[in-house]
Order: C-alpha cells, then structure tokens, then sequence
C-alpha cells in the first residue's frame, strides 16, 4: 500500500458520516473525470471502468438510504441516484461526454448541500458527533462508515 493509500485509508476511517458521504461525492466526480478522458482518448476500457466504479459508489449510497426514515430527503437522493445510473449506463453505450457531464452537476449540486450541513455544524459547534444528522436520508450505519 503506498502512502497516499495509506492516508486515503486513514481519511475514511477517521471520517465523520457527512464528510464520509461528501468524500464518495468527489470519488463520483473523479471516476467521470477518469471517463471522460478515456472516451476522448478511445479507450474503451479504462471508460467502462471508471464508470462502474461511479455506478458502485451510487449503489451502495442508494442502498443505505433509510426510506422510513428519510422521508422526502431520501425518496428525492434515490430518485437522483436513478437518474444518474441510467446517465452512466448512456454515457458507457454511447460514449457520452455530457451524459458524464451531467451527472457531474447533479453529484456536485447534492455534494453543496452536504457541504452546507457541515457549515452548520462547525457553527454550532457540534463536530464532535460521529452520528449523522436526524432526517438526512441514511441510516445511521451509512452515515458512521457503514457503507
């Protein structure tokens, strides 16, 4: 394992159920990033790869959705993470930049809010929970790393 595995290992391990959310977010982001490159350097490949590794990463936050819980949070994240599968699934049998594209925007939009919910809880002062905020949508084995 190199040192940067290490650290990334560490970082997760170590994260809170929010920013543990926002991290897979940005894995989303970056393995379209990785597919986007491969289609414009034909590599089909490496385009089907990064691609099921973002579907992989929308599974598994799809499935830890508490829709009991969650109420419209969690029915609205789902209805999103359907979106952005069938996007990902286009873009793989179409080699399509802006379906990639689009589901960019769509992560980095709900990755804002999570950013919000952890602005409000630096303001109150409240970084010391390991449990994820009531109502967000996940189950609490989700929002503590349980993904």
């Amino acid at each position: 394992m190199t040192n940067i595995e290490q650290y990334q290992k560490v970082q997760v391990m170590t994260s809170d159920g929010v920013r543990l959310i926002i991290m897979l977010y940005e894995g989303i982001v970056r393995f379209n990033g990785g597919a986007i490159e491969a289609i414009n350097n034909d590599n089909i490949e490496d385009r089907a790869y990064f691609i099921n590794r973002s579907m992989d990463i929308i599974s598994e936050l799809n499935g830890a959705l508490n829709m009991e819980e969650g109420g419209e949070v969690a029915k609205n994240l789902s209805k999103l993470y359907d979106y952005c599968v069938h996007s990902l699934n286009k873009a793989n049998a179409e080699n399509s930049v802006e379906a990639l594209e689009g589901v960019n925007k769509v992560i980095t939009e709900v990755k804002a809010g999570w950013l919000g919910i952890t602005s409000e809880k630096a303001s109150e002062d409240d970084l010391s929970s390991d449990s994820a905020e009531p109502g967000n949508g996940y189950s609490q084995g989700a929002a503590q790393g349980g993904l």
